[in-house]
């Protein structure tokens, strides 16, 4: 368990690193990776909508969901820049709700090792949420590259911090 620990924050952490220094390539990067997740996701559900055992409002919805997935992915593709700042507000509800999250699993899990961590990094992500939503619309640009530079840094921070902890446990 510790190998896996160590691998996601190094990488994390260099990831982190690169997002940091060259903010707006990243916004850019993460805006083009969501392009393409939408647009792999669009096929998949248009495959659920012809799937027989659906009625037929069922399916019409299921292929309008999927052409809507399709077009939102192929316009983060095409404008990637442009997209940014609906990607800004969706990462600024996606770091709050992560924030919640880890808050929650820390609380959940006091008493085991990284669970007090975890809380912290639930709070940065609630903390970096809230900032970037009062700096908008003009943090758009490059608050995506930054935001997930950060987010990244704390999450291999915490993952070498856990493997070390486990480390302890295991020796």
């Amino acid at each position: 368990m510790r190998g896996p620990l160590i691998v996601a924050g190094v990488v994390g952490i260099l990831l982190g690193l690169v997002a940091f220094a060259v903010p707006v390539a990243a916004s850019v990067a993460t805006a083009t990776l969501i392009g393409i997740v939408l647009l792999c996701a669009a096929f998949p559900i248009a495959f659920d909508g012809f799937a027989a055992h659906h009625p037929l409002g069922g399916r019409v919805l299921r292929l309008l969901l999927a052409v809507l997935t399709a077009a939102a992915g192929i316009y983060l593709l095409v404008a990637p820049l442009e997209g940014t700042y609906t990607l800004t507000v969706m990462l600024v509800i996606w770091f709050v709700a992560i924030g919640f999250g880890r808050i929650a699993g820390g609380l959940a899990a006091l008493g085991t090792p990284g669970a007090s961590l975890m809380i912290a990094n639930g709070a940065v992500s609630l903390v970096l949420g809230i900032l970037i939503a009062e700096e908008l619309p003009e943090s758009s640009d490059w608050a995506i590259g930054l935001l997930v530079g950060i987010d990244l840094l704390f999450f291999g921070a915490s993952s070498l911090w856990l493997a070390a902890e486990v480390g302890k446990e295991e020796a």
